[in-house]
């Protein structure tokens, strides 16, 4: 039996109550040893830096860190070198799609979502929707980090990224449950599937959102990439069968937990809501407001989009404005080998401003900008 066939409902229903036991007990060893004051501040430090602060968490996490500190001995090198090149050349792109396409899928997660929202809450004492927006850059430092040439190597920074979002995720998953969690109803926050849907959003969605402009890299490529975010799954915690072993296999999970997941909540809609208004101040242009839901209903299709609460809305802009990005995308992967000037201004508008509103954004919260490696900055921006 290949693992796509044990992907049934019960077997998926089992995993939403299990989360990450290495993780998990590290926290608990915080808990019980220095008490749950000195592990509200510990979580405080790890979501307040960028990089991972080892040197201030305390001797509890060591094994952890430790047992953690370099991809499976099965991973191939060469599939994380074709995936890091295929980033370096797609990357503002795959955040674009990130933000239009990967995060409002797992907004759809009627079960997860509500994760996501007391999450932010969580770790921000502001009420205002800003605190979401916060998740965005996150996720996105996240991604630059784990797809930067040479940082998925013993104690890289790729590898610090993926240790201290398990260790984030384990805290999460103990304040969480003592606030009013409904386990029997949601599972466990931040549990196995979920964990398996959002792998599966970071990538194949991604590959089926470039192929959704008319980008379509050769199977190889696309199958690297998907090896190295299973291997980078393996180390996120997530359970070996729910790792697929291709892109299909892939698609096949995602399209299952969606069958499964995807309903409307107020929680997704708040959600949606914050990305929407966040992309709108990123564009600054009136003629574009309407950009951000446009273009999420084209990647994710109307019927996401309704779960999500945007609905369709007439204009021209609306009608034209997936056809013209498909088209100036096209333009892009044919020239942009053959001249260093620009893309197109809307291309640059629409994946490069994104990429350039990340920079700023950590600036007051975490006391740092947002990092792009200098070799991504030179082809992005």
């Amino acid at each position: 039996m290949n693992k796509a066939e044990t992907w049934t409902n019960s077997a998926l229903d089992a995993f939403r109550y299990q989360g990450d036991p290495e993780a998990d007990e590290a926290m608990a060893l915080i808990l019980a040893n220095k008490g749950k004051e000195e592990a509200y501040r510990i979580f405080d430090v790890l979501i307040r830096n960028i990089e991972m602060p080892v040197l201030q968490l305390p001797v509890e996490v060591r094994p952890f860190l430790a047992a953690t500190d370099s991809l499976p001995d099965s991973t191939d090198p060469e599939a994380i070198a074709d995936a890091h090149r295929f980033f370096l050349d797609h990357g503002a792109k795959c955040l674009f799609l990130l933000y239009y396409k990967s995060l409002p899928l797992l907004y759809c997660m009627h079960k997860g979502a509500p994760v996501l929202t007391r999450t932010s809450r969580l770790t921000n004492n502001d009420k205002s929707q800003r605190i979401f927006a916060r998740r965005i850059a996150e996720t996105g430092q996240f991604l630059i980090d784990v797809m930067t040439p040479g940082e998925l190597t013993i104690r890289g920074r790729g590898i610090r990224a993926i240790q201290k979002v398990r260790l984030i995720h384990a805290a999460i998953r103990q304040f969480i449950r003592e606030d009013g969690w409904d386990e029997q109803q949601l599972g466990l926050p931040i549990n196995q599937e979920d964990m398996a849907m959002t792998l599966m959003t970071f990538s194949v969605a991604v590959l089926d959102g470039l192929e959704k402009f008319g980008i379509q890299e050769p199977r190889p490529l696309q199958e690297a990439y998907l090896q190295t975010w299973k291997a980078i799954g393996h180390n996120l915690g997530i359970n070996e069968a729910l790792l697929p072993d291709s892109v299909a296999d892939g698609r096949l999970l995602m399209n299952t937990i969606m069958a499964r997941q995807a309903a409307a909540s107020a929680d997704g809609q708040l959600l949606t809501q914050a990305l929407v208004d966040f992309a709108q101040s990123v564009l600054k242009n009136e003629k574009l407001a309407l950009a951000p839901e446009t273009l999420i209903r084209f990647l994710i299709g109307e019927e996401y989009a309704g779960m999500l609460g945007l609905q369709p809305r007439g204009g021209c802009l609306t009608a034209a404005l997936p056809h013209a990005l498909r088209a100036l995308f096209r333009l892009g992967e044919r020239l942009e080998d053959k001249i260093e000037a620009p893309l197109d201004e809307v291309l640059k508008l629409l994946s490069q401003q994104t990429v350039r509103a990340m920079v700023g954004y950590f600036d007051n919260y975490k006391g740092r900008n947002f990092q792009i490696p200098q070799a991504m900055q030179t082809e992005w921006m």
